[in-house]
């Protein structure tokens, strides 16, 4: 019998979900540790996406980006008061929407 793929066992992950202090190890790693840790994040969630391609270098960047924005959106009181974080079920942050320009449907994950 064929091992199911590990995607079907991997929870969503999202950045709100990190403890603080996590986010700020992973944020300072070495810039190499760093990409490792993206790419094992993107080997679990976008197994079909081949390494060598722009794609996975896409990834890669938006977890990247996301992380760091994430930290931006923790740590400025006026950004997280006055803004709301959209995530997607991968880590990444799909959007960030001024509230008072929020809607519910703002929430629907593409």
């Amino acid at each position: 019998m064929a091992t199911p793929s590990l995607i079907y066992y991997m929870k969503p992950f999202l950045l709100d979900d990190l403890e603080e202090a996590t986010l700020d190890a992973i944020l300072s790693l070495p810039p190499k540790a760093r990409v490792d840790y993206f790419k094992k994040l993107a080997k679990a969630y976008f197994p079909n996406v081949q390494e060598d391609t722009e794609e996975y270098t896409n990834i890669l960047e938006t977890y990247n980006s996301s992380f760091y924005l994430e930290k931006m959106y923790r740590t400025n009181k006026f950004f997280n008061e006055k803004f709301t974080v959209v995530y997607t079920e991968k880590g990444f942050i799909r959007n960030i929407i001024a509230d008072m320009y929020f809607a519910d449907d703002d929430l629907i994950t593409h």
